[in-house]
């Protein structure tokens, strides 16, 4: 009996050495669970891009719209880097706009694309302004 009481004390202190040394490295790099404001995800952008009134627009729409399925400019394994300078700003708006109609209508590049990426089943109809879809192609330049 005598030796369980040993065990089970000795087994606390090093529970709560560890979990003060746990609490102490969270602190000292800055991660606390206690802090109330809650940190709004940005995206990393380039030191190049130039954040224009209409880039932090776009940035905004894709936030909203896109990052649910889309990593943001210039991540590891970023398959939207220069899509506008590779496709052109007139097929990236129809395919974010018009991709079931661009399917329907057999363009091989729209249905390559798909195929390409798996061709999931959710689809690019969003229904922007001309000035909102503007913005965003601003921001994936």
């Amino acid at each position: 009996m005598k030796r369980l009481r040993i065990i089970v004390s000795v087994s606390i202190g090093i529970i709560l050495v560890i979990s003060v040394l746990i609490l102490w490295l969270l602190k000292t790099n800055g991660i606390t669970e206690f802090d109330e404001e809650k940190n709004q995800y940005q995206p990393l952008v380039s030191k190049e891009d130039e954040r224009t009134p209409e880039f932090e627009k776009g940035l905004a729409i894709f936030l909203n719209d896109c990052a649910k399925c889309h990593v943001t400019k210039n991540k590891l394994h970023n398959y939207l880097d220069g899509v506008v300078k590779e496709y052109g700003e007139q097929f990236v708006a129809m395919f974010i706009t018009k991709q079931d109609s661009l399917i329907e209508n057999k363009n091989d590049l729209a249905i390559a694309i798909k195929r390409e990426w798996g061709n999931n089943g959710n689809s690019h109809n969003f229904n922007y302004s001309d000035k909102e879809l503007s913005n965003l192609i601003e921001y994936l330049k």
